[in-house]
């Protein structure tokens, strides 16, 4: 594997690991009423952006980077649409 492709995974590990607290937390608390539910929309439409971006590209951490932070964004406006 090349130093491009670790650096890609590095940056799926980190990046999904941005939202882990902030659904924790949520999910502890039941309580969502300090998040935005604009900006859950907004960051939606980006992953799904990028998410296309990386499948036409063929970029494997691109793909799996914005699945995971999709599925977490999904949890979160659940919890806002459900706490």
């Amino acid at each position: 594997m090349k130093w491009r492709a670790y650096l890609g995974y590095l940056g799926v590990v980190t990046g999904s690991l941005t939202f882990v607290p902030q659904v924790y937390k949520a999910w502890e608390t039941r309580s969502v009423g300090d998040i935005s539910i604009w900006m859950i929309f907004i960051l939606l439409l980006n992953v799904t952006i990028w998410l296309i971006y990386g499948i036409w590209g063929k970029d494997k951490a691109m793909i799996l980077a914005n699945s995971i932070i999709m599925f977490l964004s999904l949890v979160l406006l659940y919890f806002k649409l459900t706490f």
